[in-house]
């Protein structure tokens, strides 16, 4: 009997010894758990870091290499397109040069038209006495010479081009960046034209008035009257 459960308690300390280097093995590997857990974290981010940089390398190597072929298009359009544009200048100044050779053409007119009703006006005849304003020659020129000039070369510019647009039936607005073309082109042919008018000299300023020297004022300027031009 004693021997007997000798035996049953030496193999249950074997088991007991067996079941504490288990528990302390296990103690040992739970130990390792937070570093481990922490190593695979770093794993996984860096995993994923790699894939979003894989994925990045490919894009940008995608939309490379389209720019690339996109840019290839570009001596074409843009050979194209100036072309155009110096066209569209070609015939902006062919239309501005015509219609200043019309505009010319018409001042003659109106000049001619000026000085046939000048011719019309009656001399006063001698001993006859001022019977009312359009009797007065001076006066007579005056009116005709307020019917001429650049406002009826332009009423006749209308009379015979009624409604003249320069971008008649082009609809600015349809396409994006159509009117700023046209701006600008329309900028730069009138500062070709400013640059090529020649350059007016600025008047002298006025000498400073004269002091009197009876009254030590200044002196009251003569205004000399000059005729109308005929």
């Amino acid at each position: 009997m004693p021997e007997q459960f000798s035996n049953e308690l030496t193999q249950r300390l074997r088991k007991a010894e067996e079941a504490a280097a288990y528990v302390e093995r296990l103690e040992s590997l739970a130990s390792e758990a937070p570093a481990l857990r922490e190593q695979v974290s770093i794993l996984q981010r860096m995993e994923e870091r790699e894939r979003h940089r894989e994925d990045g390398l490919e894009r940008a190597r995608f939309a490379l290499e389209a720019a690339n072929r996109a840019q290839q298009n570009l001596p074409e359009i843009v050979a194209g397109a100036a072309n155009l544009v110096n066209r569209m200048a070609e015939t902006l100044r062919e239309v501005d040069t015509l219609r200043r050779e019309a505009t010319a053409a018409l001042s003659v007119v109106d000049r001619m038209d000026y000085e046939d009703e000048l011719d019309q006006i009656p001399e006063p005849q001698e001993g006859e006495q001022d019977g009312g304003f359009a009797r007065d020659p001076q006066s007579s020129r005056m009116i005709i010479a307020s019917r001429h000039g650049s406002t009826r070369v332009r009423q006749m510019i209308e009379a015979m081009c009624p409604g003249f647009e320069v971008f008649a039936g082009c609809d600015l607005d349809a396409v994006p960046m159509r009117r700023e073309l046209t701006t600008m082109i329309m900028a730069q042919l009138a500062a070709e034209v400013e640059a090529s008018r020649p350059q007016q000299r600025r008047p002298a300023p006025p000498p400073p008035p004269q002091m009197s020297e009876a009254t030590g004022a200044p002196a009251t300027p003569v205004v000399q009257e000059s005729g109308a031009e005929g």
